[in-house]
């Protein structure tokens, strides 16, 4: 059977750190993907393996003219006919924000619209989100969104509850996981440091890293050759490096990484530190994938008991994390996976088998295409 085509949309393609996008978008097998967006970001994943379609090709001032009027009309008149010409029976976007851009083009066509509510999406109040010309549009037109949606997925139970404190109808919210890619027994092999803390992220206020580098310090008094990898970048970088300087020492900073080094480095770690904490935007995670792959690569997690973090982590973990901002608590858990092997493997077993059951890209990729086959054969009126 021929396969059909879902636009996968998002206004940006892509961020180095939505690695979970593509992958979801390569699990795919009843459908093909066509990425659409606003533009494509420099230094962004790799796309060239599946045809892309953006407004704006360039930074000049007509492309960036394009672009205002786009997110103020929502016409586009490339955008409409490359959905109708590719004959996409479904569109999917990743972020409410997102959503509200392509609701015009999926209204005009009438293509059910299927939107991913990933965490900040909703949670940053109304005032961050009149910073900038994407979240102001979608403040215009969350009520028509939430109206025309057919579905809205919810990446864990904590992103669907705050969906329904903010308005969105209970009768669309779908609880599904991405999932990400189990490993092989040959990847399991590598040798592991029992030294190395290993952090995964970017570099902003809500991946806490400012508490993982502070705990450190109590990690190093108990254990000296104890060292942290961070892997990620943002805004926070300089800071967090100067953080790093009177704190601790045998921190290194990484940069951003392709998502096989990322891996590579999970099977080298002893332990993935998830110090996340609600940004002062109200931002807050939905369900980190990060601490999905580390447990499917059978690496123990240590994290902060916030919403959205313990729903990635086995039932029996959640109760014994530190709170949020327990920088000592923090270090103490650091320091028991780092020397209490039987704690380690116990962990590292459920985890993995934790991943295997909730989180197994393939099987959760084929959920998604059954919602997308109910939603075409529904239709929209």
């Amino acid at each position: 059977m021929q396969s059909r085509r879902v636009l996968v949309y998002r206004n940006e393609l892509l961020p180095p750190s939505e690695t979970f996008v593509l992958s979801q978008a390569r699990a795919l097998r009843r459908f093909q993907p066509l990425f659409a967006g606003l533009e494509r970001v420099r230094g962004g994943l790799d796309l060239t393996t599946h045809p892309v379609i953006t407004l704006c090709r360039s930074e000049a001032w007509h492309e960036k003219a394009k672009r205002r009027i786009f997110l103020r009309t929502g016409r586009s008149q490339k955008l409409t006919a490359v959905v109708a010409k590719q004959n996409s029976q479904v569109v999917h976007a990743h972020f409410a924000i997102d959503a509200c851009a392509v609701l015009p083009v999926a209204k005009e066509l009438r293509v059910p619209l299927i939107v991913t509510l990933h965490g900040y999406d909703v949670s940053c109040t109304d005032e961050f989100l009149k910073v900038w010309p994407t979240t102001r549009t979608y403040l215009r037109r969350k009520e028509e969104l939430w109206e025309y949606a057919t579905l809205f997925v919810c990446v864990s139970e904590s992103v669907r509850r705050r969906a329904l404190v903010r308005g969105f109808p209970q009768q669309k919210l779908w609880v599904h996981r991405i999932g990400v890619e189990l490993c092989s027994k040959k990847q399991r092999e590598e040798k592991r440091d029992p030294r190395l803390a290993l952090f995964v992220g970017r570099l902003v206020e809500k991946k806490g890293c400012i508490h993982l580098i502070r705990a450190m310090s109590g990690v190093q008094k108990a254990i000296p050759e104890a060292r942290l990898a961070i892997v990620g970048d943002g805004p926070l970088r300089r800071a967090l490096e100067h953080e790093a300087a009177l704190h601790s020492s045998n921190i290194v900073f990484l940069g951003h990484q392709s998502h096989a080094i990322v891996r590579q480095w999970m099977r080298r770690a002893s332990v993935l530190v998830a110090p996340s904490v609600p940004a002062s935007s109200g931002d807050c995670e939905g369900l980190p994938t990060v601490l999905c792959e580390a447990q499917a690569e059978g690496l123990p997690v240590v994290a902060f008991a916030t919403e959205g973090v313990t729903e990635a982590l086995p039932a029996d973990r959640r109760n014994s994390l530190p709170r949020a901002g327990d920088v000592s608590g923090l270090s103490q858990e650091i320091i028991r996976f780092m020397e209490d092997d039987r704690i380690w493997q116990q962990i590292s077993d459920a985890g993995k088998y934790y991943a295997g059951l909730h989180f197994d890209l393939a099987a959760q990729t084929h959920l998604l295409e059954n919602k997308y086959e109910e939603v075409i054969a529904r239709g929209h009126a």
